[in-house]
């Protein structure tokens, strides 16, 4: 059986329900990306964004790196997404590079 027809058997049998309504879903995971903030040039620029990151939902770390202009997140899987990241991060005048 593939992995998409026992999803489809949990959801009709009720089990994914019970999962979240118990605070439980295997499909929360962590990812940790790190952004090279282009413009990013004194410690208020890094509270600022290290304060915004820090505030938004999912988001479980921020380290920040003055010097080399570096902002590593680590953030939950479906709650946060790099694409609301880097709207955050635009919305406060800064523009960033995603470091592969």
């Amino acid at each position: 059986m593939s992995w998409y027809s026992q999803q489809a058997m949990n959801v009709l049998a009720g089990k994914q329900f019970r999962e979240l309504q118990s605070g439980y879903s295997p499909q929360i995971r962590q990812v940790t990306i790190t952004l090279i903030i282009t413009d990013m040039k004194t410690e208020e620029d890094c509270q600022k964004i290290g304060d915004t990151l820090r505030s938004l939902p999912g988001v479980v770390g921020v380290n920040i790196i003055p010097r080399h202009r570096r902002v590593t997140v680590t953030y939950n899987l479906p709650q946060m997404n790099l694409e609301t990241i880097g709207y955050h991060i635009t919305r406060l005048g800064y523009r960033y590079i995603q470091k592969a």
